[in-house]
């Protein structure tokens, strides 16, 4: 099941999180933290500031703090999973904060047998490291050259993603950011490849996977949760985007905790 990732890195408790998941997908988002993009099995598609790279078994995306990112997996792939905070790496981001890689790709990380969903802090600072090693020995860096369009991106997105679960609509933060409807729509879906729209429902469709994995609550509770006034629409939306119904998938995943 797919977590929510804008928050990671900002958590003073945590300072890493560890995950694998299967066959997922995320749009555009950024946070504070570094994230590793390791393909455990199969191919996965990596966005990174608007440029779009392919990633086979073996390869990961090391994603600086505050990059906009998205990826897309095919059905089985599998995907380790590393956010860490900058505190985790204090050297390589004092050097290097105010810079970007040219690219964010390693190609080759030395297999995949080192990604443990029970690593500890000091395992995961030493494989920081050495993926920063070989980011520096593999690429050049550049300074981070934000323009308007970009900055502007940033805060499209980390509105969306503090209101999502509320009334959200583009002509809100229009009024909010005081910029034109239409233009705001352009930049947005220059910027992610989605509508306005489209994101907002695959972020709450997203947040109703989470809660229908984690919770007892109500498919009526959980599409109310996750912004949405009427239930045809969030099952119209669910099914749209996941290819099929909440009921369903909750019985799946029942189903799989009785077999284990």
């Amino acid at each position: 099941m797919m977590y929510f990732f804008q928050n990671y890195g900002s958590e003073k408790e945590t300072l890493f999180h560890v995950i694998q998941i299967k066959g997922e997908s995320f749009p555009s988002h950024f946070h504070r933290a570094y994230e590793v993009l390791l393909v455990l099995e199969g191919n996965l598609q990596v966005t990174i500031d608007g440029e779009s790279h392919p990633l086979k078994k073996g390869e990961a995306a090391f994603i600086f703090s505050n990059q906009i990112h998205s990826f897309q997996a095919e059905p089985n792939t599998q995907i380790g999973v590393l956010i860490a905070a900058p505190e985790v790496i204090p050297d390589f981001h004092q050097t290097y904060q105010q810079q970007r890689p040219a690219s964010n790709i390693i190609q080759d990380v030395g297999g995949t047998s080192w990604f443990s969903l029970t690593m500890g802090v000091y395992r995961v600072k030493a494989l920081l490291y050495t993926l920063c090693d070989l980011l520096v020995q593999q690429t050049s860096f550049k300074p981070i050259a934000d323009s308007e369009k970009s900055e502007l991106l940033h805060q499209m997105i980390s509105w969306m993603m503090s209101h999502y679960q509320r009334h959200c609509t583009l002509k809100q933060l229009a009024a909010e950011l005081a910029y034109d409807y239409k233009y705001l729509s352009k930049v947005f879906k220059q910027g992610t490849g989605m509508g306005f729209n489209e994101y907002v429902n695959t972020l709450r469709i997203l947040k109703a996977q989470e809660l229908l994995a984690d919770t007892d609550l109500s498919v009526q509770t959980i599409a109310h949760q996750c912004g949405y006034e009427s239930i045809r629409s969030f099952h119209r939306n669910y099914q749209q985007i996941t290819g099929t119904f909440p009921s369903e998938m909750r019985s799946s995943l029942k189903t799989k905790d009785f077999l284990h």
